[in-house]
């Protein structure tokens, strides 16, 4: 778009950066909406005051250019970090990624979109500490309204980091961004890019169809959460990544672990779990989805570093869909509208965990290993006020808080009326396996490091329950709310001694029983027993003010 110069200020006596486009060779009309639109670009990064982001300062034109005065940072650009090929400091990772994050989200509360996320407008300044720059092609958005020019960055961005609805010229938001932000990440921990291709139509249909290069066959090292994680915010679409940069970022954090950190009391349990299996099963959903959207088998990537080779020097504009090859069959849709609201799912791949804890009480003993065999589909939130009355009333009626008060004998009812639907799924609560499977989502530890971060208890909802996905972070798999909020009903028949002989494969709970099992901390309850393995209990009658359900499915 333009030349950036080192300048001095003579007024404030600083130096700046000072970027300067050229406005001639265009017609006049062309002329004052690049000016406009370039004078609109600065306001909305000026607006955007963060520790992580470039300033700007001022905007002018003169003659046959316009001029953004922005802050001058010394240091270097992350592409200098790349081209050490150092992919083992993972703490300097993890700070870059999280600095950037912080930043590219106070963006996005503020309607910018970057848009051009990439290792060059990364910078890292004398103490070592993260400024993006260049939202020179950002665009503000104003509730539904784009306001851009139809000659300056309607589809702008570096190739290799664009999302796929960047690539198509879709609206967008701040997930775009995400996937630009994975891109990085993918990069950081291998040094080499998730799609790569010779040509930028090969890139183009990569990023629309492809999977990503595994992760783990460029560094066997890494952890398989960390694969599942940046699987997560690649995902074709939008809606199934993360909800912010920082949730995509913390979801990384919680599984890399810096070498001093790596030994702790729990970690000889954990050796019970053979990480391969971890890795297949992720390794699996993506080749699911591949053969789904693929008539051939992914192209090997070559051995040697594709860095340089694949990233566009300048800008690139998408090509005309006409150009590419036809698009993949879509994705069939997780969300279940009732009565014009979405119950929103999150698909869950089949997989081994370590359940149970050996240190806790006997009916948590002992720790054991299950098999999910088979994959299935689970409610990002639990059931809603809006949720149930739409399905037993026909009517989107009350609140987005969880619908509480509820036996397991009425959430029978209300399961029962899903599948009068017909539409093909059968409608369940989640076995106690299955749901204590996706509340650790391949943590290896006892709650999450941050419970505050992840789930409502009495220290941070003073024991009213909230509106669900309102303001805490989902884990790995889009899920909310899973350890706080509203407790959940599971479909396992109560049994104290269960674990000691229960089936390693799809567990189902006893035969029979007097109470109906039940899990997850609430907000009534303190964060000090949030926990993955808690196992609670009573008989399908009861009612609690805290008491509530997921829905799980699956395909009949």
């Amino acid at each position: 778009m333009g030349v950036v110069y080192r300048a001095y200020d003579p007024e404030l006596d600083r130096e700046v950066a000072l970027k300067s486009v050229m406005l001639e060779g265009i017609t006049p009309e062309q002329r004052v909406a690049n000016e406009q639109y370039l004078s609109r670009e600065a306001r909305a990064a000026a607006r955007l005051q963060h520790p992580h982001a470039v300033a700007i300062y001022d905007f002018f034109s003169s003659g046959d250019r316009a001029f953004i005065v922005m802050e001058f940072v010394r240091g270097a650009s992350l592409e200098a970090l790349l081209a050490t090929g150092d992919t083992s400091n993972h703490a300097l990772t993890l700070q870059v990624l999280r600095e950037a994050a912080s930043a590219l989200d106070a963006a996005h509360l503020a309607g910018i979109i970057h848009r051009d996320v990439k290792p060059g407008n990364i910078l890292l300044d004398e103490t070592g500490h993260v400024k993006i720059a260049d939202f020179g092609i950002a665009r503000l958005t104003t509730g539904n309204v784009t306001q851009t020019s139809p000659s300056m960055g309607t589809t702008a961005g570096t190739l290799s980091y664009m999302s796929p609805e960047q690539v198509r010229g879709d609206k967008l938001d701040g997930r775009s961004d995400q996937f630009a932000l994975a891109v990085l990440a993918f990069q950081l921990f291998t040094g080499q890019l998730p799609f790569q291709a010779e040509t930028w139509i090969a890139q183009s249909y990569k990023i629309l169809n492809e999977a990503p290069i595994p992760l783990q066959s460029l560094n066997p090292n890494l952890p398989p959460s960390v694969a599942m994680a940046i699987g997560v915010a690649l995902q074709k679409d939008p809606m199934q990544r993360f909800p912010t940069c920082k949730a995509f970022v913390d979801a990384l954090a919680g599984t890399v672990v810096a070498p001093e950190e790596k030994k702790s009391k729990f970690d000889n349990r954990w050796l019970l779990i053979p990480v391969f299996v971890l890795a297949t099963g992720f390794t699996l959903m993506i080749i699911r989805q591949a053969i789904r959207t693929m008539e051939t088998p992914t192209p090997q990537p070559s051995a040697a570093p594709a860095v340089a080779a694949t990233t566009p020097a300048n800008p690139v504009v998408a090509p005309p869909a006409a150009t590419l090859p036809p698009p993949p069959p879509q994705e069939e849709s997780l969300a279940l509208i009732l009565d014009g609201i979405p119950m929103d799912f999150a698909k869950i791949p089949a997989g081994q965990f370590v359940m149970g804890c050996d240190s806790c009480d006997m009916a948590e003993k002992p720790e054991h290993r299950v098999d999910i065999t088979k994959q299935f589909q689970l409610g990002r939130t639990e059931v809603t006020e809006k949720h149930w009355n739409a399905v037993m009333t026909g009517k989107a009626t009350g609140t987005n808080k969880p619908k509480v008060n509820i036996s397991w004998n009425e959430a029978q009812a209300f399961l029962a009326k899903l599948n009068a639907r017909g539409d093909g799924f059968q409608y369940r609560l989640p076995t106690e396996a299955e749901w204590e499977y996706c509340a650790r989502a391949g943590d290896r530890g006892l709650a999450p490091r941050n419970i505050d971060d992840y789930a409502w208890t009495s220290s941070n909802a003073s024991g009213e329950l909230q509106e669900v996905a309102s303001a805490k972070l989902s884990n790995v798999w889009g899920l909310y709310d899973m350890l706080g909020n509203a407790s959940e009903w599971t479909s396992d028949w109560m049994g104290m001694d269960y674990y000691q002989h229960s089936p390693q494969k799809d567990p189902q709970g006893p035969a029979s029983g007097k109470m109906r099992m039940f899990r997850g901390g609430h907000a009534g309850m303190g964060a000090a027993v949030a926990f993955y393995y808690n196992r609670s209990a009573d008989e399908p009658t009861a009612k609690g003010p805290y008491l509530g359900m997921r829905v799980a499915r699956q395909r009949k």
